[in-house]
């Protein structure tokens, strides 16, 4: 907390001097205006006027002109773009012909995947759409616990599917990894919009700009962990059930490993939240031992295996669980590395700064 000195100004008026640091930060120059807001308790909040959502910046309207761009990829990865960097409006228009039934196809595949993109008008010639989600309304606590949220519910599905002996259990995982992808995609758009706009930083929780990289890798390696899983899902989909239901050290390698990877994602979001630098490094160490385990299992249950397409698939399916383990143990490596902007806070004495 930094103590400014009041400054006569004309007859009446006092001013005092803003830090360098904080205008630097939401971009403030000379001549922009604030928001002077008086709180409950008598103090006074200062607000930039950017940070408001009507700012044009964030309200950008673009047009696609479907004429120039000829391939429909273009047009789907041109859609996820404006959405990304923040633009609320996106025209698309054909000024020669009216738009083809699978140009149409492609926008709604696209937009189902992107949280809160919908079509607000549409006529033969021209589609508009339009974010109808406040990025500001989810801090990026809440979309990090919910992604793990669904990575637990994936890892439960597979559990279920084997303790039961119903494949159906499965088909649920490639549904719950859409809605992954939604909020993956949901999250990007927010930091990408705090990048532009440093002002919004407070709304989600971010609290400095070196964690914008940081919550990036996050969600991208839990975005990685929900693919792993779908993965998983479809290989085991594909197998001889039979086959899978007769290898027994299998099936309890499976259950076992499970419960392990579900109490880890469970830790993982408590050392997430509360930077537990000690617990962060505790799971990195499961997450090890659990890649060992892994291995030893798959080289003991292959030994075993005559059927050369189910010991392929089991082998994949170990593969993933190394993978979507080490996907979480990133998060952990991240918390560990944020947690020394503050060596104090969390670490419990044991590192500090020498004043």
């Amino acid at each position: 907390m930094a103590v400014r000195t009041l400054l006569k100004l004309g007859k009446s008026s006092l001013v005092v001097v803003l830090p360098k640091d904080w205008l630097r930060e939401v971009g403030l120059r000379s001549g922009d205006k604030v928001l002077v807001k008086q709180e409950e308790d008598g103090s006074l909040k200062i607000i930039p006027a950017n940070m408001s959502l009507s700012d044009e910046t964030l309200r950008a309207r673009v047009v696609v002109n479907l004429d120039k761009c000829g391939d429909e990829k273009l047009v789907q990865r041109l859609l996820v773009a404006n959405y990304l960097i923040g633009n609320d409006t996106v025209t698309i228009i054909s000024k020669k012909s009216v738009i083809p039934p699978h140009t149409l196809k492609s926008v709604r595949e696209v937009i189902s995947k992107l949280r809160g993109f919908e079509i607000i008008e549409q006529r033969p010639d021209l589609i508009v759409l339009q974010c109808m989600t406040d990025a500001t309304k989810f801090s990026m606590e809440n979309l990090v616990g919910r992604l793990l949220a669904l990575i637990l519910s994936m890892v439960d599905y597979v559990k279920k599917a084997f303790d039961e002996g119903k494949m159906e259990y499965l088909k649920e995982i490639p549904f719950l990894e859409d809605e992954l992808d939604r909020i993956y995609w949901f999250g990007v758009r927010q930091l990408l919009m705090v990048q532009r706009n440093r002002a919004l930083a407070k709304f989600v929780g971010i609290e400095s700009a070196l964690h914008i990289v940081g919550n990036r890798t996050i969600l991208k390696v839990l975005e990685l962990a929900g693919d792993y899983l779908e993965e998983i899902a479809k290989d085991l989909l594909r197998a001889q059930w039979e086959q899978l239901e007769k290898c027994e050290a299998f099936r309890k390698a499976i259950s076992n490993l499970v419960d392990q990877i579900e109490d880890i994602i469970g830790d993982t979001l408590r050392a997430f939240n509360g930077l537990d630098i000690f617990l962060a490094n505790e799971i990195l160490e499961r997450v090890a031992q659990l890649e060992k385990q892994i291995h030893e299992n798959a080289e003991k249950i292959l030994l075993g295996l005559s059927d050369v397409k189910t010991g392929g698939i089991i082998m994949k399916v170990f593969t993933r669980l190394v993978d979507m383990a080490k996907s979480l143990g990133v998060v952990c490596e991240v918390v560990i590395n944020r947690s020394m902007e503050e060596p104090g806070r969390m670490a419990r004495g044991c590192i500090y700064r020498e004043v």
